[in-house]
């Protein structure tokens, strides 16, 4: 096995293609991999996940029976996968295709997937790069060569003083055993079990090993706050501190010079259109069967036995478990009567928007973590128009293949990559800062977030309630 660390051939490009959904990513992957006789890796943090290959819009069967596609479902539903594990998995292969002289074809809209191969972010590492971190993690765990029963007291008494942290301080006292030690498995068994745990409470976990990093995320942010505990729990390092020293190196490209994105746009309208058809398109495929069978086989006894439904981990933040969430809870008879049949089509609708916003969040993604970061290098990007299909070949796939070859052949490109463009200095905005809005009850974290939560008009309702002498309901306002 090649040495994660080995350094990747600069004389082959390794070409990203990266878009909102619906784009065409796997179309051009295809090609492209089909021209020049090489691999695709996936960077979709769903399709990595075996099922739902509809819902998820995997390539299909024939598709990857004429390319080699890498990193597509290797996963069971139940596991946790991170981004350092898509990272050190991607490199490895990465890695071994560059040796072979094959151009890796990286094709996804998992954006942080991307910039885990792109960009030198990540200090985490394992030697097995086939073990998933988060099971790794609780058998790496030293526990002795850091915090002392003095620092976590300490931490403890901050927080009490602290008057909107609402940290429950006997999670410190938990972490000791009878004897005053350090109760080294505490930790580790409630995050084994986090799923019987608030928000909250997780958080407070979190605010023990690491209160910086705490003060940064919201409590409802549940899988960042995890996944800086396995930060933790794996390295002993806290997760706020590997940030900060990654601030002076985040910029630097694991491949200068070897490195191309083919960013696919499309005209809104456009776009939107296509997107509603496909999702159109899934129904006809068996969308509502796929996800009925996926429901009954790892999701319907969890709900049966009394765990809330989780929408925000795994291969369950797909779009179309929550918004069919409703549907596919009724019985057989329920569905066919007029109010199932109602509900369906309301869950489609739901669908047909979540998809939408989503493939914007993406380009604004895509925006603001390549082309509008200041911090950092920019890989050449090449923006290729997907709107029109019917000129598919002449101003996306040749184009595509006409920016490789002359990469290759160190010959000029005849087409231009998007210029980075200057934003406003970062420094002055700390996007870390808690702020606690006194007015609504509510942690903003960020000050430009809490900057717009100060001219929203929910803040502004409820300013007026106060100034008026109304005391506002007591869940007004607690929305995240």
């Amino acid at each position: 096995m090649m040495a994660l660390r080995s350094v990747i051939s600069s004389k082959i490009p390794m070409v990203i293609i990266l878009g909102a959904t619906g784009t065409g990513k796997t179309k051009l992957s295809i090609e492209l991999a089909q021209r020049f006789e090489t691999e695709i890796i996936s960077a979709d943090s769903m399709q990595i996940y075996k099922g739902l290959d509809i819902v998820t819009a995997k390539a299909s069967l024939t598709e990857r029976e004429l390319v080699t596609h890498h990193l597509l479902n290797i996963l069971e539903p139940h596991q946790n996968f991170t981004v350092v594990d898509f990272r050190n998995r991607a490199l490895e292969i990465i890695n071994n295709l560059t040796a072979q002289e094959k151009i890796p074809i990286v094709a996804g809209g998992t954006v942080y997937y991307i910039e885990s191969i792109v960009y030198k972010i990540l200090v985490e590492d394992m030697d097995d790069t086939n073990a998933l971190l988060w099971e790794k993690s609780k058998r790496k765990r030293d526990f002795n060569d850091i915090d002392t029963k003095e620092e976590f007291k300490k931490k403890a008494l901050d927080c009490e003083d602290h008057e909107h942290a609402k940290f429950d301080c006997a999670v410190v006292r938990e972490m000791y055993d009878d004897n005053g030690g350090l109760n080294r498995d505490k930790l580790l068994e409630d995050i084994d079990n986090e799923a019987q745990f608030t928000n909250q409470e997780i958080h407070d976990r979190l605010r023990v090993v690491d209160p910086v990093m705490a003060s940064r995320l919201h409590p409802n942010n549940r899988r960042k706050v995890l996944r800086s505990i396995e930060v933790w729990l794996k390295s002993g390092r806290r997760h706020s501190e590997v940030l900060d020293e990654q601030k002076t190196s985040e910029g630097l490209l694991r491949r200068p010079g070897a490195t191309i994105i083919l960013w696919l746009t499309c005209d809104k309208e456009v776009h939107e259109v296509r997107l509603d058809s496909r999702v159109d398109d899934m129904l006809q495929a068996g969308l509502i069967e796929e996800l009925l069978a996926f429901h009954e086989a790892h999701n319907k006894h969890r709900i049966k036995d009394g765990t809330l439904p989780d929408y925000t981990k795994g291969v369950f933040q797909t779009l179309g478990f929550k918004e069919f969430h409703e549907y596919l809870m009724m019985s057989v008879e329920e569905k066919q009567s007029e109010a199932g049949k109602k509900l369906l089509q309301e869950s489609i609708l739901n669908m047909k928007l979540a998809t939408k916003r989503f493939a914007r969040r993406q380009n604004k993604m895509v925006r603001g973590r390549f082309l509008e970061n200041s911090r950092r290098e920019v890989p050449p990007i090449y923006q290729l128009d997907t709107t029109n299909l019917d000129e598919w070949d002449e101003v996306v796939k040749n184009k595509a293949i006409h920016i490789i070859e002359a990469f290759m052949k160190n010959e000029t490109c005849q087409f231009e990559p998007l210029k980075p463009q200057s934003q406003q200095d970062e420094a002055s905005i700390d996007s870390h800062s808690s702020n606690f809005c006194e007015v609504c009850k509510r942690l903003i974290v960020g000050d430009k977030e809490y900057a717009i939560h100060l001219l929203s008009n929910r803040h502004k309702k409820v300013l007026k309630k106060h100034l008026s002498g109304k005391i506002p309901d007591k869940n007004e306002g607690t929305d995240v």
